[in-house]
Order: C-alpha cells, then sequence, then structure tokens
C-alpha cells in the first residue's frame, strides 16, 4: 500500500487537531477578500486579492501553504494581531527547505508586482514570517516574502522573519520602487544567493530605487553570498534608524551593502556589533554610495581580508559624525580600509581606533579628505544589561559629539529611545549616556516638553511637574553658544521665551539645544527653528 505523502499527513493532523480543539480551518485558493474567519486558514493553491477588495486576517490565526503557494495582491491585505496573539504564515511540510533549486519545503510569500497604485494600505502588524521561498523565474527569485514593485503603501511592524530564503535579492523582504515602512522587527536566519552567480544581494532584505524607512529592527544571524548579510540598498534614499546588527555574514558588507546611492535622508543611531564578511567590509560596504552617518558604533566586527568594520570603494563619500569605530578587525585596515584614491569619506567628532593612520587601502595611505576633532580612545562600554554597548560613567565619549545647525531633522532619541541629549553636547556613538537617574528631585527627562516644535518665534517649556528648588533654563545654538537663559522659580513648570526678544543676539534659524538644571540632575531637548 502506498504511504501518504508528508503533506497529506499534516494535513490529517491539522484538521484532526482543529476538530478537537473546536476551532475552525478553512481552505483557501484563487479569488479571495474579506474577513478570514478561521484559526487556521490552509492554502491549497496560489490565492489572488483582486484590485479594490481587502483580505483580513484576525489575530491568532495561522495560514499555512500546502505546497509552493503564494498570494498575488492587487489589492489589499490587513494583517493585524498582538503580542499574545500573532498571525503565523508558514508552510505544513518543510522537508526539501534548503534545497535552494527548487520551491520544496516553502511557500511562495506575497507579491505585490501588479498592485493597484491606487490600492488601500497593506498592513502587517505582529505576524510571523516563516520558510518563505523565492525561487523560479527570473521575476520570482527576489523576496523571500514580500517581492514588492512599483508600490509603496504597506507598513511592517513588529513582526519576525525567520528561515526565509531567496535566489537573488532579499531573502525575507524585496522592494523595486517600494517606498515602504518596516519597523520593530527581527529579522534572523534569513538567506540570500547561491554560491556560484548570481551572488545574493540582502541576506533579509534589499532595496533598489526606493525611499523606504526602516526603524527599531533587529537584524541577526543573516546571510548573503554576494553584498549586505542582512541589508542591501541600491540607488535607495533610505532613513536607517536606530536598528541592531548582530552576526549577520556576507562576502562584502557582513551586516549592510550600500551600493550606487546619494541619499537625502539618513542613517542615525545604528548598532554594528559580530558582522563579518569573507572579503571586504565585516559591518558595512560603501560603494559609490554617500549618506550621512550620524551617531552609529561598530564594534568587534570582522574582515577575514580588508576592513573589520568599514569599506569605501568606487568614489564612495560617507559623511561619518558622531561614530564609534573601535574593536574590530581585519588582515589590513582594522577598522577602515578606502580601496581607490577616488573614495573620499569624511569624518567628524568620532573616536576611531588607530586615527586616520590606521586606515588601510589605497585611499587609506594616501587618505586626504575630511577628518577633524575625532578621538582614538579607549570607549569605555557598559558591558552588562539590555544595552550593553552603551556608555560608562567614564566614558571619553561623552559630550564630545557635535551639532550642525543645517542639519533640518536631528534625532530626538538614541538607540535605547532615552533622550539624545542628555548633556551639554551629544555623546558619540548610538547611545546617550543618561543622567536622569528617576528620583523625585531630579528633572524628569519623560515630563520635559518644549512645545512647538518645529517653532517659528515664541516657545513654550515645560517642567512636567513641579519641583521644591529653582530650575535653571539654558538655550544654546547648534554651534553651543548661549543665546538666553533664566530660572524657573520654585513651585513654576512653565516658561514661554520669544526668540526675537529674549536672547543675547539675533537668532538665526535651525537647531537649539533646550537645557533644565536642578541641584541633583539636567535634561535636554532639541528643538528646530523653521
Amino acid at each position: 500500500m502506498k504511504k501518504p505523502s508528508s503533506v497529506f499527513q499534516a494535513l490529517i493532523f491539522l484538521l484532526t487537531f482543529n476538530s478537537a480543539g473546536l476551532s475552525q480551518t478553512i481552505l483557501i485558493q484563487g479569488p479571495q477578500s474579506g474577513m478570514m474567519e478561521a484559526d487556521t486558514v490552509l492554502v491549497g493553491g496560489n490565492v489572488t486579492v483582486p484590485a479594490g477588495e481587502q483580505l483580513i486576517f484576525k489575530a491568532g490565526t495561522r495560514v499555512i501553504a500546502t505546497g509552493h503557494f503564494g498570494f498575488d495582491v492587487h489589492g489589499s491585505i490587513s494583517a493585524i494581531a498582538s503580542a499574545d496573539s500573532p498571525i503565523t504564515f508558514t508552510v505544513a511540510d518543510t522537508a526539501g527547505f534548503s534545497n535552494y533549486e527548487n520551491g520544496r519545503g516553502g511557500w511562495d510569500g506575497l507579491h505585490f508586482t501588479g498592485t493597484d497604485p491606487y490600492s488601500d494600505s497593506s498592513v502587517f502588524e505582529y505576524c510571523r514570517f516563516e520558510y518563505g521561498k523565492a525561487v523560479g523565474d527570473s521575476l520570482e527569485k527576489m523576496g523571500g516574502i514580500f517581492n514588492i514593485r512599483n508600490f509603496g503603501r504597506i507598513s511592517v511592524s513588529n513582526c519576525t522573519f525567520i528561515n526565509n530564503y531567496a535566489y537573488h535579492w532579499g531573502g525575507a523582504i524585496f522592494a523595486e520602487s517600494g517606498d515602504i515602512s518596516i519597523s520593530h522587527c527581527l529579522f534572523t536566519e534569513n538567506v540570500c544567493g547561491q554560491e556560484a552567480p548570481p551572488y545574493g544581494y540582502g541576506g533579509a532584505v534589499c532595496f533598489r530605487h526606493s525611499r523606504p524607512d526602516i526603524s527599531y529592527c533587529e537584524f541577526t544571524g543573516n546571510t548573503s553570498t554576494g553584498i549586505g548579510g542582512a541589508l542591501s540598498l541600491e540607488y535607495t534614499d533610505a532613513q536607517i534608524s536606530k536598528n541592531k546588527f548582530y552576526e549577520n555574514f556576507s562576502g562584502l558588507g557582513g551586516a549592510l551593502g550600500y551600493l550606487r546611492s546619494a541619499p537625502g535622508r539618513i542613517m542615525e543611531g545604528n548598532l554594528f556589533a559580530n558582522n563579518s564578511c569573507l572579503f571586504f567590509g565585516g559591518a558595512i560596504a560603501f560603494i559609490k554610495a554617500n549618506p550621512l552617518v550620524l551617531h552609529n558604533t561598530f564594534t568587534e566586527n570582522n574582515s577575514y581580508s580588508y576592513g573589520g568594520a568599514v569599506y569605501c570603494n568606487d568614489s564612495a563619500a560617507p559623511v561619518i559624525i558622531n561614530t564609534i569605530i573601535q574593536g574590530n578587525h581585519a588582515g589590513e585596515g582594522a577598522q577602515i580600509y578606502i580601496w581607490d584614491i577616488l573614495s573620499a569619506p569624511e569624518f567628524y567628532h568620532c573616536n576611531i581606533q588607530g586615527g586616520k593612520e590606521a586606515f588601510g587601502g589605497t585611499g587609506g595611505i594616501g587618505f586626504h579628505s575630511g577628518y577633524s576633532n575625532n578621538i582614538d580612545t579607549i570607549s569605555e562600554f557598559l558591558n552588562s544589561g539590555p544595552h550593553p554597548y552603551s556608555l560608562s560613567n567614564s566614558s571619553p565619549c561623552i559630550n564630545k559629539g557635535m551639532f550642525d545647525p543645517e542639519w533640518e531633522y536631528y534625532p530626538d532619541k538614541d538607540l535605547s529611545e532615552n533622550p539624545r541629549v542628555s548633556g551639554m553636547l551629544p555623546d558619540i556613538g548610538a547611545y546617550e549616556y543618561q543622567t536622569d537617574l528617576g528620583s523625585d528631585l531630579r528633572i524628569a527627562s519623560a515630563d520635559f516638553r518644549v512645545i512647538p516644535n518645529p517653532f517659528d518665534d515664541f516657545l513654550c517649556i515645560e517642567t512636567g511637574r513641579i519641583y521644591p528648588d529653582p530650575v535653571s533654563l539654558r538655550i544654546f545654538d547648534g554651534r553651543g553658544m548661549l543665546v538666553h537663559s533664566a530660572v524657573i522659580p520654585a513651585g513654576g513648570h512653565l516658561y514661554r521665551w520669544n526668540c526675537n526678544i529674549d536672547s543675547n543676539s539675533r537668532i538665526a534659524k535651525g537647531i537649539f539645544i533646550i537645557q533644565l538644571s536642578s541641584p541633583y540632575s539636567q535634561a535636554t531637548r532639541v528643538v528646530l527653528r523653521k
């Protein structure tokens, strides 16, 4: 007698289990829309969401493909859940997933490749995506879970992407002309590429010709065979804010590959630790790219060849400010390797181990670009707790950063979501040392507000609570020059500033630092005059 297939066995198990648990299972394929009123949704064939329609999955639903099937989305999908009751997208039988030559063991993901440009937004919150597998013809080899083209109304937040694969670009997510938002997500153990060409770009995520926002995500243990073990950006203007990159691996750019891009938005507040590459750039590879790199930390990354942390090639000219580059390792250029003399990265107010004298490569030996107010010393990380790469109270990086009045958008928080500036000046690195320990007599950073922000002429400063001692108020411009000072008396909680009248000099547009001080502590806010 012929044994039943593993897929058939899985379906029997699911149906038996659901019957015993009094839950509901439905089987879908073809055109679908409306609410999926079931605890388990079996995908028995390719599904299409028609233009103008919405497919809705409720919290706690398990969406299980019975084969290499996927969703072709012309309308929209709503998959909004919670941390306690996530929505899971997976496959019934994972046997054969490690064979990247075919679709066995995986499902075919979510395709937004012919989506109506006027469709409602697709929203995914608290979803788990696993065993997506992008194989097949040339248009299907990208994005193990999301394959997006010419569509930007997609929001992905608080989701987990684990064990997904793409043959060419984006192990979990690929987007071309896709200006989407990704926040508070975990990407782990995703893979992109083959051992031979075509090599993989972006072990977890790949964007081309796009303008995405990627913030507060964690990328760990992702792999690509080409460039960007976690993330690849090409012809892209990305906002890359407050992400953690751990233990990713690639040929070039162990965590991130930034290619052929002249972004207007910044890469700020990110942590790169324990990433590695085979050839160039243990943490990041800049290839003909020139982003502003602000308040990042690169440490304990490794290249088996060149550039333990940062690699620049083909006229790359990133501007790197308030950043720690320390404790990285490579055969040559342990911290930074600059391949060619046409590449001209700039460094300001950074802590760089070995200084520019330790740069590797032709462009490193003949380094000729901007380099000022940098230090070379041990950063003194805390090395404990949930943020081990935050600064200890004796760190030489405290108050050694810079403001630039020309920066239109300066971050108000650090990687731990604490205030970005807690002293006279910002600290170097992804974390800001915090002096507010929470005493009732200390200035409460959480309550301290300045409104509006940005402002024109008038600014209202609220302490948020009444203090038994006078509170000192000082206002500095972006260069650190004092432009106004005052005292909020004991029992007071509000101060109004007219910058045209109450100031030491003429006030220009740009960044201002508002500092409140008591005998016990101080707190700082950054505002913008437009």
